[in-house]
């Protein structure tokens, strides 16, 4: 059965459309920024969102609904401060004590990379793409043998994400080279029942003969799966959606030579997809929506829906969904049962 998992995002690397809160009176827009401006006061504001944000209780929470694997991103900065980072340590040794406690499985994703491999919030600083350069490929590769090393025999630990999201000026001679490389790395501290995961760099069609068997072993494929940003995406009526994830997505799965993972999905849609529908209408579209995406996923290796909770309730919060029983029975039954109840759409990642 594919593990059913979600992203714990926002938690140890700061996106501030999750935790709008923690920005008031900032002029910060990502954790470089914030972290230059928190530390005049001690990281009182980081250190407080680490502590609270996510707890041992969320475990618990996730655990007891039915999720059984959890896709944690960190930076590079994760495990020893990185000016003006500050390292989360002592967090994610909590989360994989938690996750070994109540059975949950961990997909360590090194979400921010030295230099940026794709200028967004997200990777921790916004700006020029600057991972390709050779220095700051080399300090990833120490990054995520310092990962493997201290977490490598983690009985939680399922795979190391050797780089999210790597941006569209980032080549695939490049990225190769590097996949190769941290494979070796991760390998040296973690056996062969690690999954070593790596991104499709939103070009899922590239990577079929690439690192197979038999130097390789367990190797994966991670594909991010939304239809909320692009521009012919947003032309789409619901059916339109559900007509794409059916055909095109399910094709994607089936055709890569690899195990696949949906890294990050969401029900997050364009507004205008709903255009001229009432509440009623609405509720049924997004359902049959979320309906479409569980079936396809169910026949990839796991899927982790992008995030566990954010500071609004959006379509992006499953949490909030699940508590408002707008996905039912879900996790539980290994399949979503639909979205109840429409909440409306907002902005995602």
């Amino acid at each position: 059965m594919s593990m059913r998992g979600v992203n714990l995002g926002g938690w140890l690397l700061l996106e501030k459309w999750i935790t709008p809160s923690l920005f008031t009176g900032l002029s910060a827009e990502d954790e470089y920024s914030f972290c230059l401006e928190d530390a005049r006061n001690g990281y009182k504001r980081l250190r407080e969102h680490r502590a609270n944000f996510i707890t041992r209780e969320d475990f618990v929470w996730l655990a007891q609904h039915g999720v059984n694997a959890v896709r944690l991103p960190v930076g590079y900065w994760a495990l020893d401060d990185d000016n003006p980072y500050l390292n989360c340590r002592q967090q994610l040794d909590n989360a994989f004590q938690w996750a070994g406690e109540l059975g949950l499985d961990i997909l360590l994703d090194l979400h921010g990379a030295p230099g940026s491999q794709n200028g967004r919030d997200h990777s921790g600083k916004t700006g020029p793409t600057k991972w390709t350069r050779s220095s700051n490929r080399k300090r990833t590769l120490e990054v995520l043998e310092q990962l493997a090393l201290r977490y490598g025999t983690e009985p939680a630990l399922w795979g190391i994400s050797l780089l999210n999201e790597p941006g569209w000026k980032v080549s695939l001679w490049t990225l190769r080279r590097f996949y190769g490389k941290g494979y070796d790395v991760v390998r040296k501290h973690c056996d062969e029942r690690v999954a070593i995961v790596i991104s499709d760099a939103f070009r899922p069609r590239k990577w079929n003969g690439f690192m197979t068997g038999p130097r390789y072993t367990n190797v994966v494929l991670d594909m991010h799966l939304y239809q909320a940003f692009g521009r012919r995406d947003k032309t789409l009526d619901p059916a339109g959606h559900i007509a794409k994830t059916r055909n095109e997505w399910s094709g994607l799965i089936a055709r890569s030579d690899k195990p696949v993972i949906i890294g990050e999905w969401s029900l997050g849609l364009d507004p205008k997809t709903f255009a001229g529908m009432d509440e009623k209408q609405k509720h049924a579209a997004l359902r049959s929506y979320a309906d479409a995406q569980i079936d396809v996923f169910n026949h990839s290796a796991a899927s982790f829906f992008w995030t566990y909770k954010t500071e609004d309730a959006s379509d992006w919060n499953l949490r909030h969904l699940m508590e408002r029983d707008s996905i039912v029975d879900s996790f539980q039954t290994g399949h979503y049962a639909g979205l109840k109840t429409f909440h409306g759409s907002s902005s995602g990642p």
